[in-house]
């Protein structure tokens, strides 16, 4: 009796197990079918592969319809984030970046890498937010050295973030340090007067697209 109950339940577990697998594979599929890609979480190098696979795939294609990626990301690790936003500042293909939600800490990084390519557009909504703040510390720094180069090696890294924002964007380097020392919340209005992104949605320029 019990092992028959056990077996069901078995059998149900793995029925519902292949519905989500199944659903899943519908849900991504109808994205990439829309040449959208959802980058919904930290930055790791698993999440950055699951956006830079697609991207490359996109860019490579013969279609020329416009990439949609939408943005929601507290931030990660700083060098899996430099290789994502080195490869949008040289991308072929017409992107739409949307932040849809917030682009915190290295995700802002993700913005403003693509300040500078004809290719991208980026969008937000009125209650999207950016955020920079100091004290990035990059992965697998603390494993080894001493206290000393560990505090010099991440110095370097915020000094390399800050001038890489600072170049690609309006910021100046007197809001960059004043602003930036603890946490600097970015809103829709100014992210877009900064040079973070390039409309809003809900502005009459978006409206009319």
């Amino acid at each position: 009796m019990h092992k028959r109950i056990e077996r069901e339940e078995l059998e149900l577990v793995n029925g519902i197990e292949n519905e989500i697998n199944i659903f899943n594979y519908q849900y991504y599929q109808n994205l990439n079918n829309h040449r959208t890609i959802v980058f919904n979480g930290d930055i790791t190098d698993s999440i950055v592969e699951r956006v830079y696979l697609p991207l490359k795939a996109f860019e490579e294609d013969d279609s020329c319809a416009p990439i949609t990626l939408i943005l929601h990301s507290s931030g990660g690790s700083v060098s899996d984030s430099f290789f994502l936003a080195n490869y949008l500042e040289h991308y072929k293909k017409p992107l739409n970046i949307i932040v849809l939600g917030y682009a915190a800490s290295m995700a802002t990084v993700l913005l403003a890498a693509g300040a500078k390519n004809p290719n991208i557009i980026r969008y937000c909504f009125k209650e999207s937010y950016a955020l920079i703040h100091d004290g990035y510390v990059a992965l697998g720094a603390s494993e080894a050295g001493t206290a000393q180069d560990i505090m010099a090696f991440n110095q370097e890294i915020d000094d390399h973030i800050r001038d890489f924002i600072i170049s690609h964007t309006n910021i100046t380097e007197e809001q960059y340090t004043k602003k930036g020392r603890h946490q600097w919340f970015i809103f829709s209005k100014e992210m877009k007067e900064l040079g973070l992104i390039d409309k809003i949605y809900g502005d009459d320029d978006v409206n009319e697209e």
